[in-house]
């Protein structure tokens, strides 16, 4: 029979060593991301600090954290995007703005603690907002029952619709929840002015002309500003432009804006023209300019001078 050329032998010896040493060091790898995950649920490990903008500027650590935990609009699903989500971090506490789809996914794999989720805030009822929110609650259950520390604990619950608590509730209820979870859940309904104010910490409301409303009836549509220890965020929600937010920016450090029913370029451009451009524009909840055309949407807010900008992805952080 006639001998295989040597670098084949060589082949098909070598080939199943490595194979099985790849498999060793993907299990290194788990292992190692493991351990880590562990250390930061235990407060053993800060998460990595945002470091820089798109445009080249840097942020230094602060005693309040934004997490991007999803940064998609409510569009077909999209590689390396999920529904909007984030949360503030402050003195060990989260306040969650927004709960799309996957958020309770990527806030466990960062290495965020979700049983120390304080409050939720959802801006409106759309599904790329609350879609996660059933998910949410019920990783935190899940969670107290491996790790624990949630019993007798209240997370608050912000929304400017409680049927959708009403509905969220009647989906638990048929889970491993039933009609006991071991923490409570406690509705409130978002009006315009302050929401809470808790630990330094004040969130304010003020509606957006995003959904259809009629005088006389509730507004449905919310954004936000959340200031602690001299910073302030302003959060656009999903906004029917500028006349909705303008009220909010005084004094405004970042500024989270929805994307999904605005050019980039022309929020910035409008935000310079009025000389309300805040210390860091903020680009979330993205639509068809930055999913088709980053590069493209990146060359137009670098020619606008006299501004700060960052285009937000999932597991982005910034420091304040």
């Amino acid at each position: 029979m006639k001998k295989a050329p040597p670098a084949e032998r060589a082949r098909a010896f070598c080939s199943p060593l490595a194979k099985t040493l790849e498999q060793k060091q993907d299990k290194v790898r788990w292992e190692a991301f493991d351990r880590g995950l562990w250390d930061r649920l235990q407060n053993k490990m800060k998460p990595k600090a945002f470091e820089t903008n798109d445009n080249g500027h840097t942020k230094g650590s602060g005693t309040v954290r934004i997490h991007i935990l999803g940064s998609c609009s409510g569009t077909e699903p999209m590689p390396g995007r999920h529904h909007t989500a984030f949360a503030v971090e402050r003195h060990g506490g989260l306040y969650w703005f927004d709960a799309g789809e996957c958020c309770a996914y990527t806030a466990h794999v960062s290495g965020l603690d979700l049983r120390t989720i304080r409050r939720i805030v959802i801006s409106h009822t759309h599904m790329d907002h609350i879609g996660g929110l059933p998910h949410l609650l019920w990783t935190v259950g899940k969670l107290n029952r491996r790790l624990g520390g949630m019993d007798g604990k209240t997370i608050r619950l912000h929304l400017p619709d409680l049927r959708a608590w009403d509905a969220v509730n009647a989906l638990l209820s048929l889970t491993e929840f039933g009609s006991s979870p071991p923490f409570a859940i406690e509705p409130h309904l978002i009006e315009d002015g302050t929401v809470f104010e808790e630990d330094g910490l004040t969130v304010t409301a003020l509606h957006t002309r995003h959904l259809a409303h009629r005088e006389g009836e509730p507004w449905r549509a919310f954004g936000f500003t959340a200031e602690a220890d001299g910073k302030k965020i302003v959060y656009t929600g999903d906004t029917a432009g500028y006349e909705d937010y303008a009220p909010l920016l005084d004094g405004c450090d970042v500024l989270l804006h929805e994307t999904g029913h605005h050019h980039p370029a022309d929020v910035a451009r409008r935000l310079v023209a009025e000389g309300r451009a805040p210390g860091l524009l903020a680009f979330l909840h993205h639509g068809r300019d930055i999913l088709d055309h980053p590069e493209e949407q990146k060359t137009l807010l670098s020619a606008i001078p006299g501004l700060r900008w960052r285009i937000l992805g999932d597991g982005d952080v910034i420091d304040l």
